[in-house]
């Protein structure tokens, strides 16, 4: 019986000597072999770090591309949002414009004899002139007034406009149209229209 590190072994024979020996060659045998390996290993790892530029390092800065790219992609459909909009608003308010401006040639004529296209265009020259609304567009232009047999008054209009955004782009505007009608009540009493 023999007492290594605080456990009593039995050993046949009284070769405990040879028993130990063997017991620490094994284990420094398996400790070289694992460092072997760790050194194996990360030698093989650095040299793919060295030859890989993107696996040189954690992955740092990779996102920040992907914000600013996600960032100017949001701002042009923001900008493209804002110059539709502001084309539209505006082709609305030239379309107002003239249904308002043919709606009050109908008020302004009394009878269907006066229903003719040289007063109808005096007519809708002197709205014009009252209601200036040349301020919200550039070139307003009066097209044509014309009254047709059933005594409706047809009123064309066209203005250049300046949407926001836009005008860096086409920095003359952009040409559009309005038609507006509005028939003559010939009769008094409610309308059947």
């Amino acid at each position: 019986m023999r007492r290594v590190g605080g456990l009593v072994m039995l050993i046949p024979n009284g070769s405990s000597a040879r028993l130990l020996s063997s017991v620490r060659e094994r284990y420094t045998n398996a400790r070289r072999q694992a460092r072997a390996h760790l050194l194996t290993r990360a030698s093989v790892q650095s040299r793919a770090l060295a030859s890989d530029p993107v696996a040189s390092g954690p992955e740092e800065g990779s996102i920040a591309p992907l914000i600013v790219g996600m960032l100017a992609l949001l701002l042009l459909i923001g900008s493209v949002t804002v110059a539709i909009t502001g084309a539209y608003l505006q082709t609305q308010h030239l379309q107002d414009v003239a249904d308002a401006q043919a709606n009050s040639i109908t008020r302004t004529i009394r009878t269907p004899e006066e229903a003719n296209g040289s007063a109808a265009w005096e007519y809708a020259s002197a709205y014009l002139a009252e209601v200036q609304p040349g301020q919200d567009f550039h070139a307003l232009r009066l097209e044509n007034v014309s009254v047709d047999s059933d005594h409706s008054v047809h009123v064309y209009l066209s203005a250049r406009i300046r949407p926001p955004l836009l005008s860096i782009l086409v920095p003359d505007g952009i040409e559009v149209t309005a038609h507006g009608s509005s028939r003559l009540k010939t009769s008094q009493g409610p309308s059947t229209d």
